[in-house]
């Protein structure tokens, strides 16, 4: 760079403003800590990306305050949201996993749901319809500097921070970012991760028929495209034949259309070939209008080695798709980054406030790991299990044989749908069980099951759900940062007495009082400390004398 550049100084840069940059804005700037978001593209993206927000993204959403307004983005409210599975989508309906409409989500979401215990069901919707909504709430605070249609070339580590050296992608205009810390949010090919010598581990790509290797997305547009099926709607469809497969999914209900389609070896992934694939996978001609193709990668099962610098106070740190890349069966790629940045937004509003302790910063990688690794796993597994599933010669015969095997593959892909989106444990049961914020002993830690939730108030899990009357749940009761939750049987005096003291260390903690027998049971104690990302810190019965222990290695203190 040379010495005219622009120069800014600010306590964090972030670098990428997809949804893992945005929210981490966004939990910075509610807290009013100085920060800049730098992103290349000047507004969010006008192309497909990932079709679902979970339920946890949800709570997130919630708790930041604009859940409905994310709700609202996508299908029409009685749009049916199912899964189903096709020899082609005018041919053999398979399988069907039915799913809740928008408006069936509103209405049963206050009801109780011992397999789904959450005040915020997930929602289909497209992430280019999202992010529009996420940058309008990190314009809503004053703390954060957008600096969009700037494109980050390098990164330089400093004693106490970073450097960010950037260019406009217009006019080639020069800007320097010196910050107390950085946070690379900037994909595949982060800047961040390139500075700091960080590689993935794990699967960059496997062959597979189908989710393996080469993939080209069709965005397009087709009204009729629904009548042509001559089936129910549904949110997602499966095309599986010996032919070709491909994954088709509604975007707007009325006729924004995305489809996935496996690039065999050797074929160039043209307007023709786009076409044939669409045809194809219909098993019929039908009217529609490409908007517009993307090429990409399957197969990805990749985490990053280190989440942040080496430092026991790192100053430079991965979130999203910088430190970590699914193949997107199951839906977790952007989820896992919108849960990364809610992990590390707190912890860096912390330590920038001088509330938060030397260790707090390292546990990100602690906590946030093995969360990625995990579900990682989940994400390979499904790609294993749809992309290899075996196809009988005889599937789209009109014969007894046909008949038979469309029979037995439809039980097969009706497990899979229930193994691949039925999984209240993915979405709920996150459990931070290594983290140096928490202190449990391991052997208290439970199992991890991806398709059954049980609600419980162990530290390190997620707090779990309860209505605490008509229009509110739990969760709403929680302060914005930390939250002593005394339930029945508590010392309510001591813990004011207590949290007064706190915050007159600057320790942002509030006494909550939640009455009841159903809440004192499903906390299992008296007392439970809740962090700022809705995780249980710390439970008892009794108020201990060293409280200011039990508090100090929640927020990283020695």
């Amino acid at each position: 760079m040379g010495s005219t550049s622009k120069k800014l100084r600010t306590r964090v840069a972030i670098a990428g403003g997809g949804p893992a940059g945005m929210v981490l804005a966004i939990e910075l700037g509610r807290r009013g800590v100085p920060c800049v978001l730098v992103d290349e593209d000047e507004r969010p993206p006008l192309f497909p990306k990932a079709n679902a927000t979970t339920a946890r993204s949800m709570e997130h959403f919630r708790r930041l305050g604009f859940s409905e307004r994310i709700r609202a983005q996508g299908l029409p409210p009685d749009f049916p949201q199912d899964i189903a599975y096709f020899t082609r989508y005018a041919s053999h309906e398979l399988a069907r996993l039915p799913g809740l409409t928008r408006q069936e989500a509103r209405t049963r979401r206050a009801a109780h749901d011992d397999r789904w215990p959450t005040p915020e069901p997930l929602h289909r919707g497209q992430q280019m319809l999202i992010e529009p909504v996420l940058l309008e709430e990190v314009r809503r605070h004053a703390s954060v500097t957008l600096r969009l249609g700037m494109r980050v070339t390098s990164v330089a580590r400093l004693d106490a921070g970073g450097l960010l050296h950037c260019e406009s992608v217009s006019t080639g205009e020069a800007l320097q970012i010196e910050a107390d810390y950085v946070v690379g949010c900037d994909g595949p090919r982060s800047r961040v991760r390139e500075a700091l010598g960080i590689r993935y581990e794990g699967l960059r790509e496997d062959d597979r028929d189908f989710m393996g290797g080469r993939m080209l997305t069709v965005y397009f547009r087709a009204p009729g495209f629904y009548a042509a099926t001559g089936k129910q709607r549904s949110w997602q469809y499966w095309a599986v034949n010996r032919e070709c497969r491909g994954l088709t999914i509604s975007i707007d209900g009325t006729g924004q259309i995305a489809c996935a389609l496996q690039r065999p070896a050797g074929v160039t992934p043209n307007r023709e070939f786009a076409e044939r694939g669409l045809i194809a996978t219909m098993g019929a001609p039908f009217d529609f209008d490409i908007i517009g193709m993307s090429e990409w990668t399957a197969g990805y099962m990749l985490v990053a080695e280190r989440f942040a610098d080496d430092s026991p106070e790192p100053r430079l740190l991965l979130a999203g798709d910088a430190a970590h890349l699914f193949t997107p069966t199951g839906g977790q790629g952007y989820n896992t980054a919108v849960d990364d940045a809610v992990n590390l937004g707190w912890k860096l509003a912390a330590v920038c406030q001088g509330w938060g302790g030397p260790s707090l910063l390292a546990s990100y990688q602690a906590e946030r790991q093995p969360i990625a690794r995990r579900n990682t796993r989940f994400s390979y597994a499904m790609a294993e299990s749809i992309g290899r599933l075996p196809l009988p010669e005889h599937l789209e015969q009109d014969s007894g044989q046909g008949r038979a095997a469309r029979a037995v593959l439809g039980e097969r892909l009706a497990d899979h749908a229930r193994r691949e989106f039925d999984i209240p444990g993915i979405h709920l049961g996150m459990f931070y069980a290594d983290s140096p914020l928490i202190g449990l002993d391991a052997s208290h830690a439970p199992a991890d099951n991806w398709y059954a939730y049980r609600a419980h108030a162990i530290p390190g899990a997620r707090a779990p759900h309860l209505w605490v009357d008509n229009q509110r749940a739990i969760f709403d009761c929680f302060s914005r940062d930390f939250t002593l939750l005394c339930l029945e049987g508590s010392d309510v005096p001591a813990a004011e007495a207590l949290t007064a003291k706190a915050r007159k260390a600057g320790i942002p903690i509030d006494t909550v009082q939640v009455a009841g027998g159903t809440a004192r049971e499903l906390y299992g104690a008296n007392h439970v400390l809740i962090r700022p990302d809705h995780h249980v810190g710390w439970r008892d019965d009794r108020l201990p004398q060293n409280f200011d222990t039990v508090l100090g290695r929640a927020r990283g203190a020695p």
